[in-house]
């Protein structure tokens, strides 16, 4: 990280080991609701389409509008985390998760649903913003890519907890009885996140001042940019599996959230993998453009028609896997690019923005490209377009890191 400013964190000391684990699993606590929160969307859509009468793409938009908020505001949430505090905005996006949960629950149609989700988006970002700098104030500088790494986890290992208990949920009290269970998730990491994380506190600069020097910064635009084209692709296929294996394959509720769930769960190595691999000299362009590789072969194979279906799922598998490597190289890269430590929530912010405007358009485009052109097979060149958007990045970040140490 450049030390380009006066600016330094008053957290509390770290321990002799470099990271403050109690502190660490507190913020991963609440970023495990996060993941839940987006997770428990399509094991339920099934269920919200039959009982909502709702379309497929008014489906879309119920997966999607809670990105809306990140996509629109996500930098500004993160300049406010770097003027007013971390572990304040973190805090209060955990309530309005829980609040917004519990309307969801009571919801009565499409429109209630919607502006429920789009609340749970506000909170959303409010956390998924705090809690990368909470993290990093947790570890010294050594240590720090470690913790970034399991960070980078956040969202396949919530999302895929809450693919997973869906089926019992749905099974035995229907999809609302989902959204009051991860409420109450919300409520209980509020009050562990009060307790134990950080709250680090860093001298002032203006919000205007970081919102344009974090502009500046090449490598931060160019992780942001990486991160939208990546969630584009990993969320729609979450997103849609569980829809595509029920209505175009036949299968059960059930399998479809457990093979779901099992591609959202082997994204978590991938993630951590990318962290260690980053920590332990690889370097972060090119492990981003090993991943992008692996995309357009397992794009190409889980969409072909001719293939059998054991083995376009294998595909969806390596698929989640070699990718997951990208957001391990993007959190730890975010503390690498931001100018000071405090520009570190607002570049996590851009970077936030940019994947919330992935996760809102990659899915709806999916969606539209499969309703229009015969089938998810439509949806080729468009999981291709993102896959060569990540080697680009890759690439711009090769050679950005490559100047800074020279």
């Amino acid at each position: 990280m450049s030390t380009g400013g006066a600016s330094t964190p008053l957290a509390p000391p770290v321990p002799p080991g470099g990271v403050e684990w109690p502190a660490v699993w507190a913020v991963f606590a609440g970023g495990l609701v996060c993941g839940a929160y987006i997770g428990k969307v399509p094991p339920a859509l099934p269920a919200q389409r039959a009982e909502l009468a709702l379309t497929l793409v008014e489906s879309g938009f119920i997966a999607t509008t809670f990105n809306l908020i990140g996509l629109a505001v996500g930098m500004f949430i993160g300049v406010l985390c770097d003027r007013f505090g971390h572990k304040r905005l973190g805090l209060a996006g955990l309530a309005v998760m829980c609040l917004a949960g519990l309307f969801g629950a009571a919801a009565w149609d499409y429109t209630s649903l919607l502006v429920s989700r789009f609340f749970e988006g506000v909170g959303f970002i409010l956390f998924a913003v705090a809690g990368s700098a909470l993290m990093a104030a947790c570890a010294n500088t050594r240590a720090r890519p470690k913790v970034m790494g399991l960070w980078s986890a956040y969202m396949p290992s919530g999302g895929s907890l809450a693919i997973l208990v869906a089926p019992l949920f749905l099974a035995a009290w229907g999809w609302r009885s989902i959204w009051l269970t991860f409420s109450i998730a919300a409520a209980l990491c509020f009050v562990i996140v009060w307790r134990m994380a950080p709250a680090p506190r860093y001298g002032g600069v203006s919000s205007m001042k970081l919102a344009l020097e974090s502009l500046r910064q090449p490598g931060s635009i160019a992780l942001a940019l990486l991160f939208a084209f990546y969630v584009a692709q990993w969320t729609s296929v979450m997103i849609w599996l569980p829809t595509f294996l029920v209505d175009e394959r036949g299968a059960a509720p059930a399998l479809a959230s457990f093979l779901t769930a099992l591609m959202v769960l082997v994204n978590i190595p991938g993630n951590i993998g990318g962290g260690w691999l980053i920590a332990h000299g690889v370097r972060r362009g090119k492990l981003i453009l090993a991943a992008a590789a692996v995309m357009v072969v397992t794009d190409v194979a889980m969409l072909s028609s001719v293939l059998p279906d054991a083995l376009r799922f294998l595909s969806v598998l390596v698929f989640s896997c070699c990718a997951g490597a990208i957001p391990g190289a993007i959190f730890t890269g975010v503390v690498v690019h931001a100018k000071t430590p405090q520009h570190v929530g607002t570049t996590n912010g851009m970077v936030m923005q940019t994947s919330q405007a992935g996760q809102f358009f990659g899915p709806i485009v999916l969606a539209w490209l499969a309703s229009h052109f015969g089938g998810w097979g439509a949806s080729l060149w468009a999981m291709l377009a993102f896959a060569g958007g990540c080697a680009l990045c890759g690439y711009a970040v090769l050679r950005i890191e490559a100047r800074l140490t020279r």
